[in-house]
């Protein structure tokens, strides 16, 4: 939906280099909402945004519609289109409003692969604080201004710990996937978290592995009880280390220092 703007709302304001997107339709990051006299007081973007926050921690990404959203809200379909253009920009500015709670200030002296966990932790927590988001994050290009000081405060790091162009951009994804794809299956929605998160549901899936026929399954009835626990966080800082530890080593290989592929 096409609407007309003022002097005061023009593109040539926005602070930013504005990329297309939804099939060449101008991002709203930048953009303020066009004003509507009647409404005004009523509804705002922040309103909205809010709000669509709320039914996505509640009920889920795919319970987020423009129509449901509006009755929430208590207005017209019509009115949010006055503050997003649909409900992928909406989903976008959902998704920038939670990376703008990520705390993007690193400590210089730290070492690169210490700023690194530090980003990666804070990026984890806030994502699993808002749940669902991560499941946005997976499915939209993050371009808004606070996803672009998140991809910037990973790449500084991997810029000033020599990394070629290629590889920096290989080990920035490496860590966003392995921290986006580990929120999403938040503790609160994973069935096997919640077994195991259950003292005696553990203790029973801890029984079972050591009724398994040893001949068969030696492995489980061995490590079935180490592997069924509540260590969630414990799993997410191993896998942080080995992932680091990896690109140390990358970086410091000699193929690496060459620039080969």
């Amino acid at each position: 939906m096409d609407h007309q703007r003022s002097g005061s709302d023009q593109r040539a304001t926005a602070p930013f280099a504005q990329p297309p997107l939804d099939g060449g339709s101008p991002s709203l990051w930048f953009d303020p909402p066009i004003g509507d006299q009647d409404r005004r007081h009523q509804l705002t973007r922040e309103r909205v945004v809010a709000e669509a926050l709320t039914v996505i921690a509640d009920d889920g990404v795919q319970a987020l519609t423009m129509r449901r959203l509006a009755a929430r809200l208590g207005v017209v379909p019509g009115a949010l289109y006055h503050h997003v253009r649909n409900k992928q920009q909406l989903q976008d500015l959902v998704l920038d409003g939670v990376l703008a709670e990520i705390d993007f200030h690193l400590d210089p002296s730290l070492d690169w692969t210490g700023q690194l966990k530090l980003l990666v932790h804070r990026l984890r927590q806030v994502l699993e604080a808002h749940p669902g988001i991560a499941g946005i994050l997976k499915t939209r290009d993050p371009l808004g201004p606070h996803s672009l000081a998140l991809a910037e405060a990973f790449l500084e790091p991997l810029q000033a710990a020599g990394f070629a162009d290629r590889e920096a951009g290989l080990a920035f994804f490496l860590l966003v996937d392995y921290t986006v794809g580990f929120a999403v299956s938040t503790s609160s929605t994973s069935v096997n978290e919640q077994r195991v998160r259950d003292p005696a549901t553990r203790t029973q899936l801890h029984q079972f592995f050591r009724s398994l026929p040893p001949d068969r399954f030696p492995a489980l009835v061995a490590l079935g009880e180490h592997i069924w626990v509540d260590n969630r966080d414990q799993r997410f800082t191993a896998g942080l280390e080995v992932l680091v530890d990896g690109l140390e080593h990358a970086q410091s290989s000699p193929t690496a220092a060459e620039g080969q592929p």
